[in-house]
């Protein structure tokens, strides 16, 4: 039998494992990040799911978590991080739930009390996605006005600049962040652009032009603050953060604001300092210890967001940005890693050791199934292998 074939063979058994690890995350609400712990409905892990989900025969589950998240919209346009389920206790990280009646909307961070700004962009980009795929374009018509909301909390209260964000307030929330990430400012541009095109879809052809003006500033400002030559950085308050967060970078790359050039310095720079084993490591290099947070600290979870704990969906997106710029033998070559890696532990695991176990240590159990991977690796599995 041909490797090629082997190969594609064992990328479906993982998609298919995938499938059903994301199939256990689906409710009532939508998707939840995961049905151990984490089982709420997170803005960036449920909304990265539906990305895999819209073509793997989940696309209506798409459709009701992006519902969900507008259903829970403020006023002022802000749309919640998170939607809880159950309360916060610490009984929660062993599984042990209390529900509440009905889910709360929750848009500050528990830890620092700031804003969290992802997860209107996270919903414009899903919604995009999601009508991509079944052209449902009557969809854009029902909720053009809070995704235009949506967008607009941001506008009125960044104008023409990047967003800046408090502590914990990112995706790598055990890192002490403050600024302008990376991450929710390249989520910021792709939402622009989204906005843009859901606009023109529906015949609003004038406020079309007026996001993608803002779009394309949005994005100069990105490369002018954050582009040091090499990569995007992390984030710039005061000055500027040059460490390597590599889950934005691939994003950069795959959501089209990295020129070919720039693509290709990037993804250089990731196989030298990031590529470990079968993904990325989350950054590099290594964050000082007093940048982390102290609730991981106190947890035995320092590595968490930082060059330790190992992630599937930085490789996930390296193979992505791979086959970005047409470096689709690699691409592949990545993603059959990452199936391996399903395939070993039946499963897709929030976290991994270095050593390629899922993580379980005296505190913290890596989640499982989860959500943002599993949905993520359905996503490139079908761009790459099929």
């Amino acid at each position: 039998m041909r490797q090629s074939s082997v190969n594609t063979k064992k990328v479906s058994k993982a998609v298919k494992i995938a499938l059903r690890s994301l199939s256990e995350c689906v409710t009532n609400n939508g998707f939840i990040a995961g049905s151990h712990h984490f089982v709420d409905l997170w803005a960036r892990d449920s909304l990265f799911a539906t990305f895999g989900a819209n073509a793997s025969g989940l696309a209506r589950v798409s459709k009701k978590t992006i519902e969900t998240f507008l259903e829970y919209q403020r006023t002022d346009g802000l749309v919640p991080f998170l939607i809880r389920r159950s309360r916060l206790t610490i009984g929660k990280y062993f599984g042990r739930h209390t529900y509440y009646k009905v889910p709360r909307g929750q848009f500050r961070s528990s830890q620092s009390g700031g804003t969290v700004p992802d997860g209107g962009l996270m919903t414009v980009i899903a919604t995009r996605m999601y009508v991509e795929h079944t052209k449902d374009i009557s969809f854009l018509r029902d909720n053009h006005e809070p995704l235009t909301r949506a967008l607009g909390w941001y506008q009125k209260k960044y104008g023409d600049g990047l967003i800046k964000e408090w502590f914990q307030c990112e995706w790598a929330d055990a890192v002490l962040k403050i600024g302008r990430t990376l991450y929710t400012n390249v989520l910021y541009w792709k939402a622009l652009g989204d906005m843009a095109w859901i606009l023109h879809k529906i015949g609003h052809s004038q406020d079309s032009l007026q996001y993608l003006k803002h779009h394309k500033i949005i994005g100069r400002q990105i490369h002018s603050q954050l582009w040091n030559g090499a990569y995007f950085a992390d984030w710039k308050n005061v000055w500027r953060h040059d460490y390597f967060a590599s889950h934005a970078n691939m994003l950069a790359i795959i959501f089209g604001l990295a020129s070919v050039t720039e693509a290709t310095s990037i993804l250089s720079h990731a196989q030298l300092t990031c590529l470990r084993n079968f993904t990325l490591e989350t950054n590099n290099p290594k964050y000082p210890i007093w940048r982390i947070a102290p609730i991981n600290l106190m947890t035995g979870t320092a590595d968490y967001h930082n060059r330790g704990c190992l992630w599937l969906q930085p490789g996930i997106l390296y193979a992505l940005a791979l086959r970005k710029i047409n470096k689709r033998n690699q691409a592949r070559k990545v993603l059959l890693g990452i199936a391996d890696k399903i395939i070993e532990y039946d499963g897709v695991y929030e976290v991994y050791e270095k050593n390629g176990k899922p993580v379980k240590r005296l505190v913290y159990h890596a989640e499982h199934p989860f959500a943002w991977s599993a949905g993520l690796f359905l996503w490139a599995a079908h761009q790459i292998v099929r």
